[in-house]
Parts: C-alpha cells; sequence; structure tokens
C-alpha cells in the first residue's frame, strides 16, 4: 500500500475518532489487534461497545466504503471483537459500526452487521 493511502486512512481514523468523541464516545482502543487481524477503532458509550471499521475513499466512483466491506472483513471483525471483549472481561452491549470519510464527510453507520 502506499504511503498516500495509509496516511489517507490515518486521517480518516482521526477524524472518526474525532467525530465519536464530539458525539460523547470514550475511545478504548485504536488498531486493536489479534494476530493479523485488525479493527480500526473501539469506542465506548454508556452501555454500548460499537467496533468500529473506518473505510476512507477519494469518491464513491468504486463503490461506498461499506460495500468495501467483505464477509471475511466482516468476520475478522468480530474474532477481533471477541478477542477484546473477553481480555478487558467487559459486560457491555457490543455493536459493529461503520464510518465511511469521503471527502472530510463522515458517513457513520451504526449497527451495520450483526454476529
Amino acid at each position: 500500500m502506499s504511503r498516500a493511502k495509509l496516511r489517507k486512512g490515518r486521517m480518516g481514523e482521526e477524524d472518526v475518532a474525532r467525530f465519536l468523541i464530539e458525539r460523547g464516545y470514550d475511545i478504548l482502543g485504536r488498531n486493536v489487534r489479534f494476530g493479523h487481524k485488525e479493527v480500526d477503532i473501539v469506542a465506548r458509550k454508556e452501555d454500548v461497545v460499537a467496533f468500529v471499521e473506518v473505510k476512507s475513499r477519494d469518491s464513491a466512483r468504486f463503490g461506498s466504503g461499506a460495500e468495501a466491506i467483505t464477509e471475511q472483513k466482516k468476520r475478522n471483525i468480530i474474532l477481533v471483537a471477541r478477542y477484546f471483549v473477553y481480555k478487558n472481561l467487559l459486560d457491555l452491549n457490543v455493536r459493529f459500526d461503520v464510518a465511511c470519510v469521503e471527502e472530510k464527510n463522515i458517513h457513520y453507520i451504526k449497527d451495520a452487521f450483526r454476529i
């Protein structure tokens, strides 16, 4: 992956983290890993922990960021979430969200997919 794409992805993650904090979420983790699998942001608001996948796009020409979340990526996010919940002994509701960043606009999808 090129440095420009990595930089764009990191900037998108920063924008989404700010977006969540402004809406009352606490950021519990960034780039949380389990083996080679990773989820971009883990955030908590009240009794819900949201595992957030961030997709940054220059345009919707090749589809939305949400459309880029494959079944394999969903399985990977779920695996990381299970590990994170177990490791941190969390007894909270879990949700899987997707944040699509396109030209500084954030389209946030709560409960984008389920187990």
